[in-house]
């Protein structure tokens, strides 16, 4: 089976979450990547009987790993090489340090004027915070999300786990990446492409960013009026959504049997019904302690409200809508055991049935000699690198 991106060469100098997730997304529809990685940056967390690096194994896959320590000039120049030989490069390096070690992205271009240099930062490559790491739980903070998530009165909430933003960021390079490519079909010659976890933050917050002029109404703010998470009779807790909203209201209370909260004076408006929070809050309590949660699902499922259990991760595995859609796999990770992973969130119908692991997460140089050979490198020559600790 032939995949989108099968030809296509990127180079992955990237850290952590977003760059790297960019790279096996590429790398998962046919893209040959390679990773480059600093001698000794996490070997004894991929040792066998340790305790993998979770984040590694689950950005990583399909990829080959080359150790280049970038700080000596040789492998600076077995750097370079690869980068003559890319497509697509994906760099997270702050931006000092690229200034230092030679891999801005006017130096690189005169290397390879066809390379698409994708920049990811944590604030945008301008302006006072550009050479500031940045990470998606402090963005958590600084663009709103954790403000709007609490409660009047109440502290901040704790940061989320999700990493959204850097899953976002991940899904926004791939796009740029594709219109950069699409661009040098026409041009001939490769471009640098922005990206940073603050602009994707702002992206993922359209709503809460779109303003009128002076109106002062907005979009949004922390979450009042009606609960919208109940304990039920067996301990579990539902979430169920726009319970306030006219119609949604009246089938809510149709499908718990409480009809009679409809024809009640208070209750029939959504002001009246904002009016009177706690006494609903206590009776749509009282109600759902009757029933064990999986029972209330299939209740208000069957009456097509917008509503869950609150589930642990572990019971997202066996949840039978993601395993319908084929949204996990099982691959053989060496020095690991079996991995339990996420197949690429979207299928493409010339795709279906594709093998999504053709490499598993390589160990730290693994592929450093197999790469380097294929750049024109001789044997005495990969040696005097590696005697020179250029690579390992």
């Amino acid at each position: 089976m032939t995949l989108p991106l099968e030809g296509l060469k990127v180079v992955d100098f990237a850290t952590v979450y977003a760059g790297p997730n960019s790279a096996m997304m590429l790398a998962d529809q046919g893209a040959e990547v390679i990773k480059i990685e600093s001698p000794g940056s996490r070997m004894e967390e991929m040792a066998p009987g340790g305790h993998p690096n979770f984040p590694f194994l689950a950005f990583n896959r399909n990829k080959r790993s080359i150790a280049i320590d970038i700080t000596k000039p040789a492998g600076r120049d077995a750097a370079y090489r690869l980068l003559q030989w890319a497509d697509v490069l994906i760099i997270n390096m702050r931006m000092g340090t690229r200034q230092r070690r030679g891999f801005t992205y006017e130096a690189v271009s005169k290397l390879n004027p066809r390379l698409i240099y994708l920049s990811l930062t944590g604030y945008g490559d301008r302006g006072p915070e550009a050479n500031l790491p940045g990470a998606d739980i402090t963005l958590q903070a600084r663009i709103g999300d954790i403000d709007e998530r609490t409660l009047p009165g109440q502290p901040p909430p704790p940061h989320t786990q999700l990493f959204h933003f850097d899953m976002g960021t991940s899904t926004i390079n791939c796009f740029s990446v594709m219109l950069a490519l699409r661009e040098r079909e026409r041009t001939g010659r490769g471009q640098k492409i922005e990206t940073s976890l603050l602009a994707t933050g702002l992206a993922m917050h359209a709503c809460q960013m779109t303003r009128v002029t002076d109106l002062e109404k907005r979009y949004g703010g922390p979450i009042t009026g009606l609960p919208q998470s109940y304990m039920c009779g067996d301990g579990r807790w539902i979430l169920s959504q726009h319970i306030n909203v006219a119609r949604r209201w009246d089938a809510l209370c149709e499908a718990l049997s409480l009809a009679e909260l409809t024809d009640d004076p208070r209750f029939r408006t959504v002001a009246g019904r904002e009016a009177h929070v706690d006494e609903i809050a206590v009776i749509l309590q009282k109600n759902f302690l009757t029933k064990p949660a999986a029972e209330w699902e299939r209740i208000l499922k069957g009456h097509e409200h917008m509503m869950s259990m609150v589930r642990s991760i572990d019971e997202v595995f066996a949840d039978p809508q993601v395993q319908a859609n084929g949204m996990l796999l099982r691959y053989p990770q060496p020095g690991v055991g079996e991995v339990v992973g996420l197949t690429p969130p979207f299928h493409l119908e010339s795709t279906e049935g594709a093998e999504w692991v053709r490499r598993p997460v390589p160990q730290i140089g693994e592929h450093t000699d197999e790469v380097l050979r294929e750049l024109g490198y001789g044997e005495a020559e990969i040696g005097a690198l590696r005697t020179g600790g250029a690579v390992s």
